[in-house]
């Protein structure tokens, strides 16, 4: 049986390149790419229009005769599928094997000069003309000239080894939004922070020339696009104990903080001075990777690349500890503190704290940062002999909290931010249509006016829309949890009314047994008349419960509300639930606001901590609930306080989740059943959150045994 090979026509080699490479900004890609793929720390692109060229120049690894025989001059080569990672580690870039059809996409010539490492190898220089690589038909045919190359010449166009790249007669017009298409191929290539020069497998520089500036301005800004995409930055430097630091948010807001955490140590419950950590300086950058993102970068490759790149690494003396930055080593604590709902700093101040701030901190995967130190002048900080990693002494844990107390003040900042948002706008979700119109406005110059104007009109209407929606959710949240509220109250209404049955029936009886004499019967009479009138006014406070949100007024308007007329209010309506207990309000001052809400919502919150309250002081020889405010600069708490049986402040955040409730409940107060859901407090938290308050229980002042406090920013 005769046969027939296969041919390969020449032409299959444009076909491939049109196909699979398509735009030239991608075909240069993938030439600079194959520089780190060689592992190559530096590589230049030279753009020389006037000269029809463009030169490609690297520091890496070189090739040697062999390996440009059998990888770069075979199309479809597998070797970096089979390789996976390159000689110092790196993850290859590229594994179809036709990147090197990208020169012919190109350009019409091309020269390559390559000098491998060792000096047991001789360095090549190649020439092809694809003009007449492409009229010779067959593929299999196309010749490469070649030469030896003496790396030693004084007109070497590379470095003592590595790889240069010349193309000629280029094929296409290169323009300004060509090169910055470029950048964004290239940008993930080179790591954000200033790896030191013996880090070879980070370190991945791209440099580019040119004479026009304005390509060259382009590219660079592009490249750094993703160093400046932050939405806060932390700087700060230790000296004499102390840290300054400041925080910066995208929007212009600057911010001051001094701590002394650094030169201190625990000892036995308190911290004492000690000289262990000298001096060190941090730069942290912060970054939110959802929703479009400036400078056109692309969400799932910013992921990936702060995935490889991310985290807070730590420089001694110039030199990277490689230990510090990887996704494995949470040596900051933040991944373990997400995966363990910490919500509580337990570094920075309580009384500054907002409620939650934690839950804003930030993963490794958000955050770009360097810490550089020196342990050549720091005598408690010790380099462990793998010269990768901290020894873990008092000065290491100085470091450790200098840091991460930089990034709780962040996450607490920007929880309060949320919380002044809440109140100033009156268009929560509006933040995200705001962030839709600044990246509009970016690119308006490359829309055409009409169709621009058409997208601004319609995030126009989508912004009306969500205010309409975010109103309507507010007021259904603060209808809804008042009538929640309602629910707890009518357990109170229950035995109130159980117990009034009880007082009607011994009426009854006694009616039934009244005799014919008149003076005792007027007795009986007046007695079941007294009686009557205190069931009946007793009967109209149980109701009162529920008068907050009977009025459509008190659960639909929304405003700025005097503290002490709602105070009054609610004290009188759970009055009758609180038996002998002293309620005193007289430090309210008469003029404070609360933040904007509802009557409802307000009654709810006021309501659940009173019940409360009453209910813990069933036992208290002298019941008192006492009710004050303060202030402080532009803050502002009401402080509600009682003599009831106390809680346990470290585990009092627990009684916010839903369905928890105080253990130290008697048999008397089980019966009675008022707040006995455990909804009370989540139902508060919750209102509390959405007005844009913090609620806690906090230390009580002499004489009292619980306090719960209720705090705010007053917005000007």
């Amino acid at each position: 049986m005769s046969t027939f090979r296969f041919t390969v026509d020449a032409e299959l080699l444009r076909e491939l390149g049109e196909r699979l490479i398509g735009k030239p900004h991608i075909a240069l890609a993938e030439l600079v790419k194959n520089s780190y793929d060689a592992d190559a720390t530096d590589v230049t692109i030279k753009f020389l229009p006037n000269e029809d060229r463009i030169e490609v120049k690297d520091n890496g690894h070189g090739m040697t005769h062999d390996e440009f025989k059998n990888s770069w001059m075979r199309i479809g080569t597998t070797h970096k599928k089979e390789k996976k990672s390159s000689a110092s580690g790196r993850l290859m870039t590229g594994s179809k094997g036709v990147g090197r059809l990208t020169v012919q996409f190109l350009a019409n010539k091309l020269t390559i000069v390559t000098v491998p490492a060792g000096k047991n190898y001789k360095g090549l220089k190649a020439e092809i003309n694809w003009k007449e690589a492409l009229e010779t038909k067959e593929l299999t045919e196309v010749r490469v000239n070649y030469s030896d190359y003496n790396s030693d010449s004084p007109n070497t166009p590379v470095h003592a080894q590595g790889t240069s790249i010349i193309l000629e007669e280029l094929k296409d017009e290169w323009t300004e939004d060509s090169i910055h298409d470029l950048a964004s191929e290239l940008w993930w290539l080179q790591p954000p922070l200033g790896y030191s020069l013996d880090d070879s497998k980070n370190r991945f520089n791209i440099n580019f020339q040119s004479a026009q500036q304005d390509y060259k301005e382009i590219f660079v800004k592009q490249m750094n696009a993703v160093k400046n995409i932050w939405i806060a930055r932390l700087l700060g430097e230790t000296a004499d104990g102390e840290v300054k630091f400041s925080l910066e948010f995208s929007d212009g807001q600057v911010m001051n903080e001094k701590y002394k955490i650094a030169g201190f140590r625990h000892n036995k419950g308190k911290f004492s001075p000690t000289e262990n950590l000298n001096t060190c300086s941090f730069e942290i950058r912060i970054y939110n990777l959802s929703g479009r993102q400036k400078f056109g970068i692309k969400v799932g490759e910013a992921r990936k690349y702060f995935t490889e790149h991310g985290g807070v690494h730590v420089y001694d003396g110039g030199f990277r500890l490689p230990h510090y930055g990887l996704p494995e080593n949470d040596w900051l604590k933040l991944e373990y503190d997400h995966s363990h709902r910490q919500h509580v700093s337990q570094l920075i101040p309580k009384d500054i704290q907002v409620s939650r701030a934690l839950s804003d901190l930030p993963t490794l995967g958000r955050v770009l940062g360097v810490v550089e130190v020196d342990t050549s002048q720091e005598p408690n900080l010790e380099i462990m002999i793998t010269r990768d990693r901290l020894a873990e002494t008092t000065a290491y844990t100085d470091l450790v909290r200098t840091v991460r107390y930089a990034l709780d003040w962040y996450a607490n900042e920007t929880a309060r931010r949320k919380v002044q948002k809440k109140e100033v706008s009156s268009e929560p979700t509006s933040l995200t249509f705001e962030y839709v119109e600044e990246v509009l406005e970016y690119y308006k110059p490359d829309i055409p006016e009409k169709i621009y104007q058409k997208i601004y009109e319609k995030v126009q209407e989508a912004t009306t829309t969500a205010k309409t929606q975010q109103e309507l959710a507010l007021k259904q949240m603060g209808l809804l949890t008042s009538l929640a509220t309602a629910g707890i109250s009518a357990l109170s209404y229950q035995h109130e009314v159980k117990k009034q049955f009880t007082y009607i029936e011994d009426m009854i009886d006694r009616m039934k047994n009244i005799r014919t004499m008149r003076s005792e019967l007027q007795e009986n009479l007046n007695s079941l008349s007294t009686e009557l009138a205190l069931w009946l006014k007793r009967a109209k406070a149980t109701n009162s419960l529920f008068d907050y949100i009977a009025d459509t007024e008190n659960t639909q308007l929304r405003h700025s509300l005097r503290a002490r007329m709602v105070i009054e209010d609610i004290t009188d309506q759970t009055s009758f639930l609180a038996r002998d207990t002293e309620i005193d309000y007289s430090q309210i001052d008469k003029y404070l606001r609360l933040p904007k809400a509802s009557f409802a919502e307000w009654g709810a919150i006021f309501q659940n901590v009173f019940i409360n309250a009453f209910n813990a002081m069933l036992d208290s020889p002298k019941p008192l609930l006492h009710i004050s405010c303060r202030s402080r600069g532009r803050s502002r708490e009401i402080l509600i306080q009682d003599t009831g049986h106390g809680i346990n402040l470290k585990d009092a955040d627990r009684l916010f989740e839903p369905f928890e409730r105080e253990s130290k409940i008697s048999v008397e107060r089980k019966a009675l059943g008022y707040g006995g859901t455990g909804l009370g407090l989540t139902i508060v938290r919750l209102l509390a959150n959405n007005i844009g308050c913090r609620v806690r229980f906090v230390e009580p002042e002499d004489g009292f045994k619980t306090a719960f406090s209720i705090s705010w920013r007053e917005i000007k």
